[in-house]
């Protein structure tokens, strides 16, 4: 659809019309489809996540080479809190023999091999989010030792009958907030045995989704919001846009998604309202 035909929705039908179209491209970049796989001028050029976060790259990564292969392993959440903190699979590749191995991860191996990895001047850390770190502090080694080391001693109780309990879990943790506690719950919710009986219905609020859902409701898009509300503004918002989305593309989605899908949703819109434009471009004619 011609941007100027976008502009024309209400947001409701806007947040739809990206989620039916973005899920159009990755199938038609599956299936080896030439380009352009849209006529969105937007979606042409910049980069977005994937409908799904489980069909990103990264996460499509953390599945293939962990989660399944590994399913269940007893260091699996340092294993998902590491992934997702370092986010790199290339570097996380070179030592994932020291994480899901007999007995705890070798932190200080993992270290002193990560170290190479970036002295050789490669990236250790994607750049998907914000870690929380200081200029003098080596970020690798905070990672290690001030986040993953303390769950080692004094291990998470994480119910796994619920998200938002796993979350609240780990947000009694140093260098956890909501979004990032909630990335790592929705990875380890794929990796180990559980009913997750929430993963439909609960999602953590995050910056992005914060300014998605109060553009939905006509807010200020920074005007804070209780997370009890979000989770009910949510669940309104996926029955609301349910009917406007093929059954094949929603069946696939838990409120992760939908809360991801708020963050573009957000993004698509802040570019032609010229408040600004992704970092990433894309590829897509």
């Amino acid at each position: 659809m011609q941007i100027e035909k976008v502009k024309k929705l209400s947001n409701l039908q806007i947040l739809a019309y990206w989620i039916k179209e973005r899920e159009s491209i990755r199938l038609k970049k599956e299936q080896g489809l030439p380009k352009p796989w849209t006529d969105d001028e937007t979606l042409q050029k910049y980069r977005f996540c994937n409908v799904r976060r489980m069909d990103d790259k990264v996460s499509r990564w953390f599945l293939d080479n962990w989660f399944e292969p590994y399913f269940d392993h007893p260091n699996m959440l340092l294993a998902c809190v590491m992934g997702r903190n370092f986010n790199r699979p290339e570097a996380l590749a070179e030592v994932t023999n020291l994480i899901f191995c007999k007995g705890p991860p070798k932190l200080g191996l993992i270290l002193d091999k990560l170290r190479k990895i970036k002295n050789s001047g490669s990236c250790i850390f994607g750049g998907a989010y914000m870690i929380r770190g200081t200029a003098n502090e080596d970020k690798a080694k905070m990672v290690l030792y001030r986040v993953v080391k303390p769950m080692l001693s004094n291990p998470p109780a994480m119910d796994r009958t619920s998200m938002q309990r796993c979350v609240e879990s780990l947000l009694t943790y140093w260098g956890f907030r909501p979004f990032l506690a909630g990335q790592v719950v929705a990875d380890y919710r794929w990796a180990v045995k559980g009913s997750f009986e929430d993963r439909d219905t609960w999602a953590p609020l995050g910056p992005g989704s914060l300014r998605g859902i109060n553009k939905l409701h006509g807010r200020l898009c920074a005007q804070p919001l209780p997370q009890d509300q979000f989770v009910t503004e949510l669940n309104e918002l996926i029955g609301l846009a349910k009917p406007l989305i093929p059954v094949s593309v929603t069946n696939r989605m838990e409120a992760m998604d939908w809360q991801n899908c708020l963050c573009e949703f957000d993004k698509y819109t802040r570019i032609f309202e010229k408040l600004g434009h992704p970092k990433q471009k894309y590829p897509g004619v």
